[in-house]
């Protein structure tokens, strides 16, 4: 299940609100701050009324770009906590997009920067533990 922040689960149904996951899927938070998830097609979620779903229906949207720019046609809106992101002021948005390669380029680099960032905060993770192992064994 997922509410209102979209990027970690809350909890888990059994029931379905949507039953094709064959396609990706765009979250963004309704009324929390304002976040905007890609879940991959293939993995079941439960959106509570705290989320919105969108679902790309055409090959001239990259679902991964359509998730970037309602993320940043938000952060100018100033959706947050105190406005919030709606189904009828999502649905008032234009988004523009270049075309469909362009789109596809950029999702590519983007994406290799995303990998990075995992990487690195994997890392830091680890770091972090091992750090606080040393402090311990020193004021233990």
């Amino acid at each position: 299940m997922y509410s209102a922040n979209v990027f970690e689960p809350f909890g888990y149904i059994n029931d379905l609100l949507i039953t094709d996951f064959s396609l990706p899927s765009v979250l963004w938070g309704i009324d929390g701050d304002w976040m905007v998830n890609l879940i991959p097609p293939g993995v079941k979620f439960y959106p509570t009324d705290h989320c919105g779903v969108l679902r790309v229906m055409t090959e001239e949207v990259h679902p991964r770009v359509l998730a970037w720019t309602l993320r940043q046609e938000g952060i100018r809106r100033g959706f947050s906590r105190s406005l919030r992101a709606s189904v009828d002021r999502i649905k008032r948005l234009t988004i523009y997009l270049p075309p469909i390669d362009a789109q596809r380029q950029v999702a590519e680099k983007v994406f290799l920067y995303e990998e990075e960032v995992e990487k690195a905060t994997r890392r830091l993770t680890e770091l972090e533990a091992q750090k606080r192992s040393i402090i311990d064994q020193y004021l233990n």
